[in-house]
């Protein structure tokens, strides 16, 4: 009968110390990488990809007229002439309507800045 019991809290034992981890909170919750490069920021190489990804759905050159109410963001020119409500919208600043619309994400906080910066660089042309 002792050797059942000795048995026995040998297996209870065994099992505790089996469930038992060391938790690292470094391991555990690990600092998310700042992975909003917002180093030379130009039209060509980033802004260009925001609209692309973000609004030519909409206001492509072939669908502007009948789902973007018009406005076009398909190149540098109509980027720079709209640039104002553009940022505005997807920025979602008070007195311009929310972009993009109907849609239930928003354009990534990154992107967004890296849209602001660019228009405070006085969006060249680059």
């Amino acid at each position: 009968m002792k050797i059942l019991i000795y048995f026995g809290l040998l297996v209870v034992v065994a099992l505790v110390l089996s469930t038992c981890a060391y938790n690292n909170e470094e391991v555990l919750y690990p600092k998310l990488a700042n992975t909003c490069d917002t180093t030379n920021i130009t039209f060509s190489t980033k802004v260009a990809a925001v609209f692309s990804k973000n609004c030519l759905s909409c206001h492509g050159n072939s669908v502007a007229t009948s789902n973007g109410g018009g406005i076009r963001l398909q190149d540098y020119v109509d980027v720079k002439a709209n640039l104002d409500a553009a940022y505005g919208s997807m920025s979602h600043k008070q007195g311009y309507t929310p972009m993009p619309k109907g849609m239930s994400n928003t354009i990534d906080t990154c992107e967004i800045k890296i849209v602001r910066i660019w228009k405070d660089a006085g969006a060249p042309n680059n």
